[in-house]
């Protein structure tokens, strides 16, 4: 689960989506500045990606979980059903309605953390990636380690716990270090990952799976526990079951069966795939996520803006899917409405469903 990054080697890319109102006309642009030209920004007609058919909403929003904190930018859920957040300077561990359970002091910020599951060497062992180090707390909050990450201008921006692994993704260095249980690094996974951006994620199955975003490239790919290459899927593309803009999706999470839950930026939408990256339905689309601003001129209002966010995601113990809403200091929770069925070898253009 990714966090945020507070230095100078990015440069995020500012987003905000409008609806210009001119003549009873709406279109839907997409505000961008120049990462090359400061002072410079574009447009883009995006009002075809986020107009949603309402059947591709498999999910339903229930009631949100309050967060005691105002800087929290990145999540886990553990097999207990506790939500572990990135603060400030520490880590927060939540029970599943919010209570506060402990909080874990850091020497530094973290940017992004992962708790083991029950296959795991230490189950509920906490993982927390921070500048240069991964500090590592047991299931009651007991201080563990601090492994020492030995690279150039590490970015740590995913932790992901698996069976007797730990794997940890640099953004800096487009890599993802294999640690053993005993901190020591053994291995890397680092052939052809794109990264252009501060997000780079990675989530692990308890059969040694690792699944691994290739931002640049708009897919994800998946290893064995040898490090081989298994498959891949994802494209860029501006339909639905594409992946939309310079390097999506940031935030991966997986459902009970092998199901991916992917979290996109620019235009920001969850969306459900199988295995094989057939897309199954959104859980949440942009005008479910986010916020809403209007501006108003003589009294008339002339432009509904909707600003852009980056929303991390997890699942629960019971299948829900977890949503950090930083504007709202949230955990917002959705869950599959109880007559949808997951779409089986569905293609979706245009927001239609059509057989392949």
């Amino acid at each position: 689960m990714n966090g945020q990054h507070s230095g100078a080697v990015w440069t995020p890319m500012w987003v905000m989506l409008s609806v210009m109102i001119l003549g009873g006309v709406s279109a839907v642009v997409m505000k961008m500045e120049s990462l090359t030209d400061p002072g410079r920004s574009f447009a883009l007609d995006v009002s075809r990606q986020l107009d949603i058919d309402d059947s591709l909403l498999h999910y339903t929003e229930s009631e949100p979980i309050a967060l005691p904190v105002t800087d929290a930018h990145s999540f886990a859920v553990g097999p207990d059903g506790h939500i572990v957040l990135c603060g400030e300077m520490s880590v927060i561990v939540l029970d599943d309605a919010g209570g506060l359970l402990r909080e874990l002091p850091l020497q530094s910020r973290p940017r992004c953390v992962a708790v083991a599951g029950q296959r795991h060497a230490h189950q509920g062992r906490i993982y927390v990636g921070c500048q240069n180090t991964v500090e590592v707390f047991a299931a009651d909050g007991a201080p563990v380690d601090s492994w020492s990450i030995d690279a150039k201008y590490p970015l740590l921006t995913a932790i992901a716990a698996s069976n007797d692994r730990v794997y940890v993704a640099d953004a800096g260095n487009q890599t993802v270090m294999v640690f053993d249980e005993s901190g020591h690094r053994v291995e890397d996974i680092g052939s052809g990952f794109i990264v252009p951006s501060e997000y780079f994620d990675l989530s692990a199955e308890p059969n040694g799976l690792i699944h691994i975003v290739n931002p640049g490239a708009r897919r994800i790919e998946t290893y064995t526990a040898d490090r081989k290459k298994e498959s891949e899927w994802g494209q860029a593309g501006a339909n639905m079951n594409d992946f939309f803009g310079c390097c999506n999706p940031v935030h991966i999470a997986m459902l009970p069966g092998g199901r991916f839950v992917t979290s996109e930026k620019g235009i920001a939408r969850i969306k459900i795939y199988d295995d094989r990256g057939n897309m199954q339905c959104l859980v949440a689309g942009t005008q479910q996520l986010m916020q809403r601003h209007s501006t108003q001129t003589d009294g008339i209002q002339n432009e509904l803006v909707l600003v852009a966010d980056v929303f991390d995601i997890d699942v629960d113990p019971q299948g829900n899917v977890l949503v950090l809403d930083q504007a709202r200091d949230e955990i917002r929770k959705f869950a599959l409405v109880e007559n949808k069925v997951f779409v089986e070898n569905k293609v979706f253009v245009e927001n239609k469903v059509n057989e392949p």
